[in-house]
């Protein structure tokens, strides 16, 4: 036999229910779930948990709004991939000789970016019911996560872009250097 509800625990459902999982809730109050969801029922408040749903990824130790199936954000990945492009990019540097390099490297630098829009402000929940303050914070961090996911990728973009007017610049001197091979033949 469910034992009676006291006042604070009804409180406590009536300010808490649905902005941590029912599981959580009926824990912190020593009560299986379905009593909970019989007390949110006979309150009339929902008890399904309204934040944005998000993941942890271990790699950044930061929460997501998506990962892949090793446990990885998009920033994570965007973040590995342009690794892999820098160190090509840097092989194909050392393929050019020394005054193209300088000359690359020049022009690279002068090179105008693309302004970051600014990442999203964090929500005011003063004065915000605990639902309604969850809600804001998981969808503010969502939408941190979804922004620092967009900035790595395009980084990832810029870097690839160079890598490959890297390679178009060795192979038009490796051409010249074979054609000036033939040509002196």
């Amino acid at each position: 036999m469910p034992r009676d509800w006291t006042l604070d625990e009804t409180l406590f459902v009536r300010d808490y229910a649905g902005t941590v999982p029912l599981a959580l809730l009926a824990y912190h109050l020593h009560r299986n779930a379905r009593d909970v969801a019989g007390e949110c029922a006979r309150l009339g408040v929902p008890f399904v948990y309204v934040g944005t749903p998000l993941f942890w990824c271990d790699e950044c130790a930061s929460w997501a709004r998506r990962v892949d199936k090793s446990g990885r954000c998009g920033k994570c990945r965007a973040r590995a991939n342009l690794l892999r492009i820098e160190a090509k990019t840097a092989a194909l540097m050392e393929r050019l000789p020394e005054e193209q390099r300088e000359t690359y490297a020049l022009f690279e630098a002068k090179r105008g970016g693309r302004v970051w829009e600014a990442p999203p402000a964090v929500p005011d929940t003063s004065g915000m019911t605990p639902r309604e303050a969850v809600a804001a914070a998981t969808a503010y961090l969502a939408d941190l996560s979804d922004w620092e996911a967009g900035k790595a990728y395009r980084a990832r973009k810029s870097a690839q872009k160079r890598k490959e007017r890297a390679a178009r610049k060795v192979r038009e001197i490796e051409q010249l250097c074979q054609a000036h091979k033939k040509g002196a033949a």
